[in-house]
């Protein structure tokens, strides 16, 4: 009898070895598995967070490109603002004076509505090497030195661009 219970204990420990080695092979592949899924994850997220950078590029080049694009007609259109103006200035009292006049508003009201600003310096003012061309300089009393004496030409800029800046004589 004790040949057979010995027997049957030794079959048993096998099974419960056998067993073992199967949920250990099981557990590994569990944890195999889990690591997988992790990667899988990790790269899932890296690939939103690139979409989303992408995205976000994509948007700022689309600005950069269109307030480019404005920049350029814009300059275009300045010469003929200037020269308006200075018919305006040289002429008389007439239609063909209220003519340009109303022209030149209408320009300016169009500029606007794309978002163009004029940069209108006032006398005194500061010298702002940003937004100031200095084309001269004149003796001022009662000025300090690099203020604005008299103003030639205003400037005009797009949101942050300055796409022509003031033309201004400077203080001694």
């Amino acid at each position: 009898m004790k040949t057979e219970s010995n027997t049957n204990k030794d079959i048993d420990n096998q099974e419960v070895e056998v067993e073992t080695e199967v949920v250990e092979e099981q557990l590994s592949e569990v944890d195999q598995l889990k690591l997988e899924l992790g990667e899988a994850n990790d790269a899932k997220l890296r690939a939103l967070a690139d979409f989303k950078n992408f995205q976000r590029r994509s948007i700022e080049n689309e600005s950069r490109a269109t307030t480019s694009g404005m920049a350029r007609v814009i300059r275009a259109i300045l010469p003929s603002l200037e020269q308006i103006n200075m018919a305006i200035e040289h002429a008389g009292e007439d239609a063909v004076v209220q003519g340009f006049q109303m022209a030149r508003d209408g320009l300016l009201q169009g500029l606007a509505d794309c978002g163009v600003e004029e940069i209108i310096p006032e006398i005194g003012e500061a010298f702002n090497p940003l937004l100031h061309e200095a084309m001269m300089r004149q003796d001022a009393q009662d000025m300090e030195t690099d203020h604005v004496v008299m103003v030639m030409q205003n400037g005009f800029q797009l949101g942050e661009i300055v796409i022509s800046p003031a033309k201004v004589a400077l203080s001694n």
